[in-house]
């Protein structure tokens, strides 16, 4: 099937005399219990578990990537630096997850080490070099990648207002002078409004000091000039492991039963592949299942949520790092009728005249355009009117709509 735009302890003591700090622990449990019994009647628990733009600590389904991965990171392990390397594959492959939680876990590692170092009289380095990660979606600047460098090598963010590039710089030279080098991952690189691979090894060439370049992306390496030491391919999930995939974050997510096993699996037919699209498909159709007051998805639920995703789609995460002023005009878009959306002139005319939006009719106009060459809108031809002339073109989301409603509304009620 083809994706078409359309898943204790418990103390019970019984007998005899019980001690004291037993008697709480049980009353605790027992209170606890009918919490938990409480809460389960709530179709979501937790809306991040089921979230595309949300990562586990612990990937699954990824054994044979993470390996690869782990091989060349190999000789930071024994304390050398490894060869830069350039992970990639399809969006919703896994490649953000695997790599934040390798570089999460090797950071912790490495800070432990180096405040070991300085507790005691050893002169000895540290086993293994700093392990900085950085999102360039949200470092979309020379300035804003070293800050995020700066940030990662530091137990706490550096001070960056009224602070130059070059500031910036001397900050990281000092922050690792004396250290044989670090290891920074730049993930989505090559994307509208981020660095390619060229760019990042540029800027952190910049840097007294040597630094190791991770770069994460979807293009394939040829399409680069600079050449990594090494490349690690992550394919699209497999049926059976998108399967796992989602069993796992449905079960930390939703209530027991909430989603039956056959529909994961009619899901990782659909998704062929992408978990993005699985868990933005899931997540919508939780969302319409909490607002019909269902204690389940059910197939029309999740079929809208289905058909909320488009196809092709793209990762929500790239919606969710734009402006502020650019996701509430979208905000708004996906709330118009789609009479209001059947030309760039009308959507713009209602958009400048919405509430909360306060940008003129130019703005909004630019602002549509630059979204449609990004990808992140699509102008679809509308029907003919049978005027002369360039017809209409229709505006279209290319993003989960249904997950981007509910993620903009919980961010900016916060």
């Amino acid at each position: 099937m083809r994706k078409a735009g359309r898943s204790s302890r418990t103390s019970e003591i019984e007998h005899g005399y019980t001690p004291t700090s037993i008697r709480q622990m049980n009353l605790e449990e027992r209170i606890t219990r009918r919490l938990r019994r409480n809460r389960s009647r709530q179709l979501v628990r937790d809306y991040a578990a089921v979230s595309p733009v949300s990562h586990p600590p612990e990937p699954v389904a990824r054994e044979a990537s993470l390996e690869r991965i782990l091989d060349a990171l190999e000789p930071a392990f024994s304390g050398a630096l490894p060869p830069s390397t350039y992970v990639w594959g399809p969006k919703g492959a896994g490649k953000t997850a695997l790599v934040k939680a390798t570089f999460d876990l090797l950071a912790g590692v490495s800070r432990e080490q180096h405040r070991g170092i300085h507790t005691t009289t050893r002169t000895e380095r540290p086993k293994t070099p700093p392990f900085v990660y950085v999102d360039a979606r949200d470092a979309d600047s020379e300035f804003a990648l070293l800050a995020a460098v700066l940030n990662g090598l530091l137990d706490r963010p550096a001070p960056t207002q009224g602070v130059s590039t070059g500031r910036i710089r001397e900050q990281i030279s000092r922050e690792i002078d004396g250290r044989d080098g670090v290891v920074v991952a730049v993930d989505h690189v090559g994307e509208p409004r981020t660095h390619d691979l060229t760019s990042v090894a540029e800027t952190l060439a910049t840097v007294e000091g040597t630094f190791v370049w991770i770069g994460i992306g979807r293009d394939s390496p040829d399409v680069y000039s600079t050449e990594p030491d090494q490349v690690v391919e992550v394919p699209a999930f497999r049926r059976h492991a998108m399967v796992d995939v989602l069993t796992d974050r449905t079960s930390a997510g939703l209530s027991r039963n909430a989603v039956t096993h056959e529909q994961l699996r009619e899901l990782a037919v659909w998704a062929e592949g992408d978990a993005h699209d699985a868990l933005a498909a899931v997540f919508g159709g939780a969302v319409l299942a909490e607002r019909n007051g269902t204690d389940t998805i059910r197939p029309s639920d999740l079929d809208a949520g289905i058909d909320a995703v488009p196809c092709p789609c793209i990762a929500l995460g790239r919606v969710l790092s734009l402006p502020k002023n650019w996701q509430r005009v979208l905000a708004a878009l996906v709330d118009l009728p789609r009479n209001d959306r059947t030309s760039v002139t009308k959507a713009t005319d209602a958009l400048a005249t919405s509430s909360g939006i306060e940008l003129s009719a130019g703005t909004v106009r630019r602002m549509l355009y630059e979204l449609a060459e990004e990808g992140i809108l699509d102008r679809e031809p509308a029907e003919a009117s049978g005027s002369r002339g360039r017809p209409p073109s229709r505006i279209e989301p290319l993003f989960p709509t249904l997950v981007f409603r509910e993620l903009y509304r919980e961010r900016t009620d916060e």
